[in-house]
């Protein structure tokens, strides 16, 4: 099995949360105009003021739809349902660098329906990929670029072993990486 195709099959349960690329689920249990209307909903401007213009320019079903597009093309888009519901609270995209034999670097980004803070769902998925990466062995280093007013990622990124990162980052970014062994 190539990295690349683990990398599109990347799934996982927790307690409260199902996490499965978008590809698995897109036409078999939510159709896309029903996953560019959840978009449209969580693509709040508190939650995506933080984030890249692409990310704040989503405004109605057909920039969601093509919001969509580009993250299905530019990254493995991972959605993140509630277990029992099957509701989608948020979004993680993989972007793979530097594949190699011993682990790739893997730049991650998040997101989560605003409605669900405060109630531990964002350390639940990040524990889920956590035990996921240390269990594929294909990640060699995570990394998460933030931004440096957002105290509540950058809390969460800490109280999972993430550690900040030296180096260049841009002006208002603060990078953090948390680093994976092969057994």
């Amino acid at each position: 099995m190539t990295q690349e195709y683990s990398f599109r099959t990347c799934s996982f349960d927790t307690e409260r949360l199902k996490v499965s690329n978008v590809l698995s689920v897109l036409n078999q249990s939510i159709s896309e105009a029903e996953l560019s209307d959840v978009a449209l909903k969580i693509l709040t401007p508190n939650v995506t003021q933080s984030l890249p213009p692409e990310f704040q320019s989503v405004q109605c079903v057909e920039s969601a739809s093509k919001w969509i597009n580009e993250m299905v093309t530019n990254s493995h888009f991972l959605i993140i349902q509630q277990l029992e519901s099957h509701q989608i609270i948020g979004f993680i995209f993989f972007y793979v660098s530097s594949p190699k034999e011993s682990g790739s670097n893997v730049h991650i980004g998040y997101l989560l329906d605003e409605r669900f803070w405060g109630k531990g769902y964002a350390n639940e998925f990040m524990e889920g990929l956590i035990e996921w990466c240390n269990r594929s062995q294909l990640v060699s280093k995570l990394l998460g670029g933030v931004d440096v007013g957002n105290a509540q990622s950058i809390k969460l990124l800490q109280n999972n072993g993430f550690k900040e990162a030296t180096g260049d980052s841009p002006n208002g970014v603060v990078f953090y990486e948390r680093s994976f062994s092969k057994c």
